[in-house]
């Protein structure tokens, strides 16, 4: 998997990865996918208008019609949040990172790159349930919080929206187990 390389300062001061790639990059990483997304809205009223010229029922291509906004409106919805960091209090930076290892041993995940400022873990290909091509958790230490996105790649590396469903799986599930293991060291402390 590639990495793209993350402005951290003004990732945090914008609740989006922020990163820095040229300006063709971003344009194909929103364009493509919003092409996909709304060829099928696009199919869906070329057949609903067909059958309302022509007089036929349209029971069938008004579902289909419905069924391809609502799914292509959850689509948009996770091409523009796929860069999207989520807050969770913390302790301290030393005891967060140190808590993010922990954690990232205990999943087997793995740790890519780690540093005062952020950590990057792989999650390994059966995490990933085998329906994209790797799966990466970016944590920035941000004072006393931690900023956690989580990015599934799609072929030669691309970032791929169409996964931001599970990525907020293991979001959540990075969130419970960080939460466990702050009560755990402040149960130490007491």
């Amino acid at each position: 998997m590639s990495r793209i390389p993350i402005d951290i300062s003004k990732s945090k001061t914008s609740g989006k990865l922020i990163t820095r790639q040229w300006i063709l990059g971003k344009i194909f990483e929103y364009l493509l996918p919003l092409m996909i997304v709304g060829i099928f809205p696009f199919i869906a009223i070329m057949e609903f208008n067909s059958n309302l010229n022509k007089d036929e029922p349209i029971g069938l291509s008004l579902t289909f019609l419905i069924f391809t906004l609502i799914i292509g409106g959850f689509m948009i919805y996770s091409i523009f949040n796929v860069y999207k960091l989520k807050r969770i209090k913390g302790i301290s930076r030393g005891k967060n990172s140190n808590l993010i290892k922990k954690i990232a041993e205990k999943n087997n995940w793995n740790i890519f790159s780690s540093n005062q400022q952020m950590t990057i873990l792989n999650l390994t290909w059966k995490e990933s349930n085998g329906f994209d091509w790797g799966k990466q958790l970016t944590i920035i230490y941000d004072e006393k919080d931690i900023l956690v996105n989580c990015i599934s790649f799609g072929l030669h590396s691309s970032p791929s929206p169409f996964h931001w469903f599970a990525n907020k799986r293991k979001i959540n599930k990075l969130e419970t187990e960080f939460e466990i293991g702050i009560k755990n060291v402040l149960q130490h402390r007491v």
